[in-house]
């Protein structure tokens, strides 16, 4: 990473005092830098995207963003819903109810948290200075496609973990914070769900008599590519009004999210469906189920039936297979459908 020193609050120094760490927007900043040198100075006929975790939902974002330059984009294992991370913690026991789980599960069936929970969690806090930021569809590109559910909290929040709390628990709030909807109830969309279903709400009268319960939102699918982004800032204003408001003629370029997922069997696959012997045991194997079905609904409206299956694909990879046999099988997948298209 750069030592140079940014300016503002974008960067913290790691337990490495020769390396500096940059918050959210620079990464974002620094990848739309980098697409527009390559586009300037290469002019490549077909440009394909690589990226892992956090790369790989910065790969996904140009897919969303640069459908008319990106051709195809792999990513392995991207961080997709930073927001929805708080649907897989616990919110602490508040007026006598006992604690109870954003996924709406009880302590009895939650009784882990997913391996890579408490990790992402961390990053979080020192990924992003503010909620705002990484409520940011440039941050998690998931909400580029739909709603995220929830309002944004006044704080990022934080969690009692450790040994004893095998599920994150909320730390203890301020009651106008929770008012505020600092905790996410909205429960996160486990696979086979539609996204968009609105959960039961308390009537106004039950949330007057217990206000630590925040409004519950719908997570409300957005169409791609959205209306009025077609016509840029030139040319005549009096025209484009002539021509009121159209959709962007673009196709979602090819994309495949490789997940680690518990396998049945020893053989990867990269079939268009989730196979039913996969686990989404982790947090981002659950977001990368979730990011391809929501890709294939959202962005694929008016389409022939199958045109989103076919390009957007899930390919669930053993958990034991190695970063570099994932980063082979993502370059060849890249190479193949750049020499096909």
């Amino acid at each position: 990473m750069p030592t140079d020193d940014p300016s503002g609050d974008h960067a913290y120094a790691g337990t490495n005092p020769g390396v500096r760490h940059y918050q959210y927007p620079i990464p974002v900043h620094d990848t739309l830098a980098g697409f527009d040198w390559v586009s300037q100075n290469l002019q490549p006929d077909r440009l394909g995207v690589i990226g892992t975790h956090i790369g790989g939902s910065l790969a996904l974002t140009l897919a969303l963003t640069e459908a008319a330059s990106v051709k195809a984009v792999a990513v392995l294992e991207p961080v997709c819903d930073w927001p929805g991370l708080d649907a897989f913690c616990t919110q602490t026991a508040q007026h006598g109810h006992k604690p109870t789980s954003a996924r709406g599960m009880s302590s009895r069936k939650a009784r882990h948290a997913p391996r890579d929970l408490v990790p992402l969690l961390d990053a979080r806090e020192r990924l992003f200075s503010t909620p705002e930021r990484y409520f940011d569809a440039f941050a998690s590109p998931v909400l580029f496609l739909r709603s995220a559910g929830k309002d944004v909290p006044p704080a990022i929040p934080t969690y009692f973990t450790g040994p004893e709390y095998p599920v994150p628990v909320l730390k203890p709030l301020s009651r106008s914070e929770e008012q505020i909807g600092y905790w996410d109830v909205h429960m996160h969309a486990v696979e086979g769900n539609d996204t968009g279903t609105e959960y039961p709400t308390k009537t106004v009268s039950e949330q007057d008599d217990d206000s630590a319960y925040p409004v519950r939102r719908r997570k409300a699918l957005r169409r791609w590519p959205p209306y009025g982004l077609d016509y840029g800032t030139g040319g005549s204003s009096g025209l484009h009004y002539q021509l009121g408001v159209r959709r962007l003629q673009v196709t979602l370029p090819w994309v495949r999210i490789f997940s680690r997922m518990e396998l049945d069997n020893a053989e990867p696959s990269h079939s268009s469906r989730t196979p039913k012997s996969a686990n989404t045991s982790t947090v981002l194997a659950s977001q990368a189920s979730e990011m391809v079905d929501v890709m294939r609904r959202a962005c694929f409206w008016g389409h022939e039936k199958g045109i989103g299956e076919r390009r957007v694909t899930l390919a669930p990879i053993p958990s034991s297979e190695s970063d570099e046999i994932q980063a082979g099988r993502a370059g060849e997948w890249i190479m193949e459908t750049l020499s096909a298209d």
